[in-house]
């Protein structure tokens, strides 16, 4: 993970950003929420504070910034300090992982994709919950970046970016919602595909054999 120093020097501002925003939260939440299996020992990786992985029951997490997980510990989260491109755990040790905006702060999203896939069960889940570039939104987050506390150094991927590599990780693709279509802090649908909403949500399935 790049920059992993901004999160931990402004975990106040990242907390907040949510609390102002709660329609848009909720509406991320949600549209991840569909993706989730109903059952089995899920993982969050880039977990932050532990908004996500506390408002959908997900008891473990990955966290490189020592702050930001003692606020993820703090909501209840069990922590493991750690990067996405060398994940602490054994083979197939996970039911499920969930990924939320990390994608764009991978140093190598290639190695991390495949250790998540390493660290599934047979037929594990990955939900990756991302900023999708090639949305209407996409545009003005690539043009405001710059000046962004938390995204300038960060690099967005397309919806088609993210499937090309989980198909050479290792997985199918199952299923896909998006959602934030303004980035007006009230109510927001939860549709099926990608391309249109900036907050995008993508469902793969391992492969094996």
């Amino acid at each position: 993970m790049t920059n992993h120093r901004v999160f931990d020097d402004h975990a106040d501002q990242y907390d907040e950003w949510f609390t102002e925003n709660i329609h848009l939260f909720e509406a991320e939440a949600e549209a991840i929420r569909q993706l989730l299996p109903l059952s089995g020992e899920g993982i969050e990786i880039g977990a932050g504070t532990g908004l996500f992985a506390a408002r959908l029951g997900i008891p473990l997490g990955i966290e490189p910034s020592a702050n930001m997980a003692d606020r993820a510990r703090a909501r209840g989260i069990r922590i493991i300090e750690a990067f996405a491109e060398a994940l602490p755990l054994p083979d197939g040790a996970c039911r499920f992982a969930l990924m939320v905006t990390v994608d764009c702060f991978l140093k190598d999203m290639a190695a991390a994709f495949l250790e998540v896939h390493r660290i599934l069960d047979r037929n594990g889940c990955f939900i990756i919950a991302f900023i999708d570039k090639a949305s209407p939104l996409g545009a003005v987050y690539e043009e405001k970046k710059a000046t962004s506390l938390f995204y300038r150094d960060a690099t967005f991927h397309s919806a088609a970016d993210i499937e090309d590599q989980l198909l050479r990780s290792g997985f199918k693709i199952e299923d896909r919602r998006q959602t934030v279509f303004t980035l007006e802090n009230r109510p927001q649908e939860i549709k099926k595909g990608t391309g249109v909403g900036v907050f995008a949500v993508i469902k793969a399935v391992k492969r094996v054999g």
